[in-house]
């Protein structure tokens, strides 16, 4: 689900990656973070992107977020990994 999610509203920046989430209202995003936290020990924050926020994966946990969802990104996506 999370690489399904990264390959269509996902992307990589120089040292981490991004979930473009600015459409969800805060306390939305806020759980998202909290999923990920909880259940895959990856740590996210929130970062502002004019004037949304969007879901950021904080660099100490961008390698274990790769590793998580590489093996189901599709080919043609695989880009967005970088």
């Amino acid at each position: 689900m999370i690489a399904a999610w990264f390959m269509d509203d996902g992307s990589k920046s120089y040292r981490t990656y991004y979930l473009n989430t600015q459409r969800f209202d805060s306390l939305s995003q806020k759980k998202l973070i909290q999923m990920l936290g909880e259940q895959y020990g990856i740590d996210g924050s929130l970062n502002r992107d004019k004037k949304y926020y969007r879901i950021r994966i904080k660099q100490d946990s961008a390698e274990r977020f790769r590793k998580l969802i590489c093996d189901y990104v599709i080919s043609s996506m695989k880009y967005k990994l970088g």
